[in-house]
């Protein structure tokens, strides 16, 4: 039996590829392997929205070839996403080792054909999921953010049909799976017909045997009031919206392209607030963008400390070929990019951990997952919303939702005891 190992970087639309490319290759024979030194087939899926992705993953990269190279492995390297779609056939020209170069525009394709890339037969499909598992519902995206090169490596929006959504939930949680998060580099922009994404939620929403229902990631401008109904009336939807705001200044956003302004993002998050209370709101935020000045930056911390969100991925701008953002004057020092970026993680940490410490002596519905590595009594799940909860328990609880009294908080985590249901 071949074995194959895989490295993922990125968002989880990456995760989704490389656990459909896994699926295929392990029902032909294929079995996964924790080390790249003596894989048959190493596959490594890249992203592109930031030059540092893209140079963590050429490095990575270079190492699995240049062993192979020097032991004269018979071994496949192949790379996949974004990286992938970007720069293409030059890779292999680039990185000599390289094998097989599959951009994201093409992963569905290369699956379903997968039978003709490799000679090993069909033996059976691996129809155990995760507890928690991903599903596509669409992909690409439309809307030109002017920093992401997204659209450009990803190709316009589709939607998958609904049909097939609700056979591939269904298949999944007939395979254990309890919770599945739909993707999307814009996934409230899903449209089949007449089904919205709220329409969508709903249909899934009445499958037995679903226990929870997350989605991820949201454009501000396609947060409609009747998504947000759905995330407040719908019991399994679970209570977190990921709502990316990139910045707290209208002008800024405005360059970005992101096609709406500070106010009516606020008035976003008001009416999210009041029609579904204690939900967790994280975002995206990002600094340094071309032209941004104190002022603006000032505007961005403002705006954290107003919404509260819960968590956020913050980083600095990077120029992106082939972006409109690229043509501008890049025109805010490294440093002062650093500087800033320090700034507003350590006043998004402060708020985290006071919305973390919100949740101290108060009883919390937790689905577990897997045991956190190196502490053999810990489990890992994740609350209503999207806060990380351990707990210690020498019972197999993979799969259970349990009610847990949080004792404590790292900041980044909740402790809990276990109570009865």
């Amino acid at each position: 039996m071949p074995s194959v190992f895989f490295e993922t970087f990125g968002c989880q639309m990456n995760v989704a590829d490389s656990d459909m490319l896994v699926h295929a290759l392990l029902a032909r024979g294929f079995y996964n392997t924790e080390s790249c030194l003596d894989a048959d087939l190493i596959v490594v899926n890249t992203c592109s929205v930031r030059e540092h992705a893209e140079t963590r993953a050429k490095m990575r990269i270079g190492q699995y070839a240049r062993h192979k190279i020097k032991r004269k492995l018979n071994q496949q390297i192949w790379v996949i996403g974004c990286m992938a779609q970007r720069l293409g056939k030059a890779l292999i020209e680039e990185i000599k080792g390289v094998d097989r170069v599959v951009g994201a525009k093409d992963i569905v394709s290369f699956v379903n054909d997968i039978d003709g890339v490799i000679s090993l037969p069909k033996t059976q499909e691996h129809d155990r999921s995760p507890i928690s598992a991903f599903v596509p519902i669409m992909r690409g995206c439309n809307n030109f953010c002017s920093y992401c090169i997204v659209p450009y490596v990803r190709g316009e929006e589709q939607s998958v049909g609904v049909g097939q959504i609700i056979k591939s939930v269904r298949d999944l949680v007939d395979g254990g799976a309890k919770e599945i998060t739909f993707l999307g580099q814009n996934v409230n922009s899903y449209r089949d017909g007449a089904v919205d994404f709220p329409d969508l939620l709903e249909k899934v929403h009445a499958l037995e045997g679903l226990k929870r229902i997350r989605f991820t990631t949201s454009h501000p401008k396609d947060c409609t009031r009747k998504l947000v109904r759905a995330v407040a009336t719908l019991p399994k939807l679970c209570k977190h919206i990921h709502l990316p705001v990139q910045s707290g200044s209208t002008r800024i956003l405005g360059r970005m392209n992101r096609k709406y302004t500070r106010e009516t993002y606020l008035d976003l998050i008001e009416n999210i607030k009041s029609e579904a209370s204690g939900i967790d709101l994280t975002t995206d935020i990002m600094v340094g963008f071309p032209t941004e000045t104190e002022e603006d930056f000032l505007q961005t911390l403002s705006l954290i400390d107003s919404v509260k969100f819960t968590t956020a991925f913050m980083f600095a701008y990077s120029k992106r070929d082939s972006t409109a953002a690229a043509t501008m004057p890049d025109d805010v020092s490294p440093e002062m990019k650093k500087k800033r970026l320090v700034r507003l993680i350590e006043a998004q940490t402060a708020i985290t951990k006071d919305r973390y410490g919100e949740v101290i002596g108060k009883e919390v519905s937790v689905l577990f997952t897997e045991r956190q590595q190196g502490r053999d009594k810990m489990w890992m799940g994740q609350d209503n919303g999207c806060k990380r909860v351990l707990l210690t328990c020498e019972e197999d609880i993979a799969g259970t939702i349990l009610n847990v009294r949080v004792g404590r908080s790292s900041g980044m985590t909740l402790i809990g005891e276990r109570i009865s249901s």
